[in-house]
C-alpha cells in the first residue's frame, strides 16, 4: 500500500507544479532581446552587441519591434495568440506589421520567464530571445 501512496503523492506534487505555471499570455509579455538565430541544422548567429532587436510584448495585443538597422528604428505593430486549434498543434504568434502590409507567423517552442524561442516556419528558423524588462501594466 506504500508504494502507491507515494506514486499517488507524486502525481499529485507533478499535477500542481503543471498548475502553477503562469498562462502563456503572462509569461510572453516584457521587453525581449534577440540573440541569435539558428537554422534547423543547429547553426547559430549571435546578435552583435549594441545591434541586437528587441521586441516588446504589450496588452492587449500591441508589440514594438525595435531594430538598430531599420530606418525607423521601432515599429508598432500588432500581435495575436492563438493557443488552441493551430497548423502546428503548439501556441502561435501573428505579428501585423500594418503600415508595411504583411505578416509573420512565429510558432513557440519555449516561453519562460527568461527565454523567448519563436519558430519561423516561412524563414525555417528558429529566433532566440531573453528577456531584458519588464512591462508596466
Amino acid at each position: 500500500m506504500a508504494p502507491m501512496k507515494k506514486i499517488l503523492f507524486s502525481l499529485l506534487i507533478f499535477s500542481f507544479a503543471i498548475g502553477c505555471s503562469a498562462p502563456i499570455q503572462e509569461r510572453i509579455l516584457g521587453i525581449w532581446e534577440r540573440t541569435s538565430t539558428c537554422t534547423p541544422e543547429g547553426q547559430c548567429q549571435d546578435a552583435v552587441a549594441g545591434k541586437a532587436s528587441k521586441l516588446t510584448l504589450l496588452r492587449p495585443g500591441l508589440a514594438i519591434y525595435e531594430n538598430p538597422e531599420d530606418s525607423e528604428k521601432q515599429r508598432k505593430i500588432e500581435y495575436e495568440l492563438f493557443e488552441k486549434n493551430t497548423k502546428s498543434n503548439s501556441p502561435e504568434l501573428l505579428f501585423r506589421f500594418l503600415n508595411l502590409g504583411f505578416q509573420i507567423r512565429y510558432i513557440i517552442l519555449k516561453a519562460d520567464r527568461d527565454k523567448l524561442e519563436l519558430f519561423n516556419p516561412d524563414l525555417n528558423n528558429t529566433e532566440i530571445y531573453k528577456k531584458v524588462g519588464v512591462v508596466a501594466e
